[in-house]
């Protein structure tokens, strides 16, 4: 079955939020979804030990609460974005958005930590199916000249969620209880379920007929459960060491799996082919990939330092670092309208040198560093961020033809988990140098500064690849993704 094109209107040029009907609704259901996924991991940050409490878990099972979402995220976009295609991307994402309320709705109820694992990763299924349609109908339907303004405005989500989550997670977690987190989501949600459900139409199925590429799929699972499983223990001896072989091994037969089934003529889980011959998507890919792996190291380290390096209280330090998400949630729709104005490569790019600048301060901060000084890393970092997320996003997704934009979509996400997953690596394999197991602490603060000194140079240096790729990006003018031959 060919392509069904979207019942929006889609200009060529030109258009504005209101200007074809259902757009307006699209765009707050792709901005409540992506407020959902950071506002509940943020906002479950502070909960853990109250959560810990209440099902008797130990420190061990309360930081699997994080893993698992992370393990469950990285796995199923990418299998999500080929089977939006199958059955719809609209289907797909009331799917995913009703199995995300229904088991927030259960988690309260859960009599122990097992079970509010299994649930943590259940929901995570929900939430790749929806993060990754949502993301492809909007596009879609979005009129090319806007497309980057209407992405910024539905990434306020993400940093409305990080900016909100751990305030709202705390005062939750004193007055009312943790339970209460989870049942709140739900009216939020069921709002962005019922504008998808009865004022967006159409399905934008892709050659739904053709089989799913189930043996890709088992590929992508295991390799991605062991390398994940393996990053996630990697301080616990040689068996972390052994699944994270196991796991590329396994993703080496995705790769040699995904060539046979397009050789087939059968529809991949992921087209290498279009990824290996479009150099905008692979390119913008990667510079995500690379960027990502610096954020969420970042936010750990500041936390710390700020506490124990420069004596802050937490109620201080939460408000020195809400900096950072509140530099992105202003800058998001601004960089999204600049991205269709003067080209997404050239903002995002914009993006990664103030995220250098921020990360090489970070550098040189020591014990008797003023606290105006990590201010202006933070907004460095902030700017940075808000600059790069929805003009990088924006020239992923326009890269590719509208076929491809389930693929596209999924790949956004599992670039953005598995850039996260790998700052996290970085910053524990150096505390794990420094202390070993012992607790960082307000004693041991100078080995701290010495450690996160370390960490920030590499980001830096990570910093610098995505912006040689960018570079080269810029030197060669971006194909429209309508003018490119269709990819057989």
């Amino acid at each position: 079955m060919p392509f069904q094109p979207p019942l929006l209107p889609r200009p060529s040029t030109g258009g504005t939020l209101s200007s074809a009907p259902g757009l307006r609704s699209v765009v707050i259901a792709a901005g409540v979804a992506q407020f959902l996924l950071p506002f509940m991991v943020a906002g479950l940050t502070p909960m853990l030990p109250a959560i810990g409490t209440d099902l008797s878990a130990g420190a061990m099972e309360l930081g699997l609460v994080g893993a698992v979402y992370s393990l469950s995220l990285a796995i199923f976009h990418l299998p999500a974005g080929r089977l939006g295609d199958m059955i719809g991307r609209r289907k797909l994402f009331l799917t995913g958005l009703s199995i995300f309320l229904g088991v927030a709705a259960l988690l309260p109820f859960s009599p122990n930590m097992a079970v509010f694992l299994c649930l943590r990763f259940a929901q995570a299924v929900g939430t790749a199916m929806m993060n990754t349609s949502v993301l492809a109908i909007l596009v879609a339907c979005a009129p090319p000249a806007i497309r980057g303004r209407l992405i910024g405005i539905a990434t306020i989500g993400v940093f409305a969620g990080i900016s909100c989550g751990p305030a709202i997670g705390g005062f939750v977690a004193s007055t009312l209880g943790w339970q209460w987190l989870f049942w709140g989501v739900v009216p939020i949600g069921l709002v962005a379920w019922c504008l998808m459900a009865f004022t967006v139409k159409g399905e934008w199925t892709n050659e739904p007929d053709r089989p799913f590429d189930w043996c890709g799929a088992a590929c992508w699972f295991f390799g991605m459960t062991g390398l994940v499983c393996g990053i996630t223990w990697i301080r616990q001896g040689t068996w972390p060491l052994l699944l994270m072989a196991a796991g590329i091994l396994f993703l080496w037969l995705f790769l040699r799996t995904e060539w046979r089934v397009h050789r087939r003529g059968d529809i991949p889980v992921l087209d290498l082919y279009m990824v290996s011959h479009n150099r905008q998507f692979l390119f913008n890919g990667a510079i995500a990939l690379i960027n990502y792996s610096t954020v969420l190291g970042q936010v750990f380290l500041f936390g710390l330092y700020v506490q124990f390096a420069q004596g802050l209280s937490m109620m201080q330090a939460g408000i020195l670092l809400s900096i950072q998400p509140l530099a992105q949630l202003i800058l998001a729709p601004v960089a999204g309208r600049l991205g269709d104005k003067h080209g997404p490569v050239r903002v995002a790019t914009i993006g990664l040198v103030f995220c250098g600048i921020g990360l090489f301060i970070a550098g040189f901060l020591g014990m008797t560093s003023p606290v105006w000084l990590t201010s202006i890393c933070l907004a460095f970092i902030g700017m940075g961020l808000g600059f790069f997320g929805a003009p990088n996003t924006s020239a992923i997704m326009g890269s590719v033809q509208t076929s491809h934009l389930s693929q596209a979509s999924a790949v956004v996400g599992t670039m953005r988990t598995m850039g996260m997953m790998t700052s996290l690596v970085i910053v524990s394999l150096t505390m794990s140098f420094y202390f070993g197991d012992g607790a960082v602490s307000r004693a041991n603060a100078d080995l701290f500064v010495a450690a996160m000194r370390w960490d920030f140079t590499v980001f830096s240096l990570l910093n610098c690849i995505a912006l040689i790729l960018s570079w080269r990006l810029l030197r060669r003018p971006q194909e429209p993704a309508e003018t490119k031959q269709t990819v057989q």
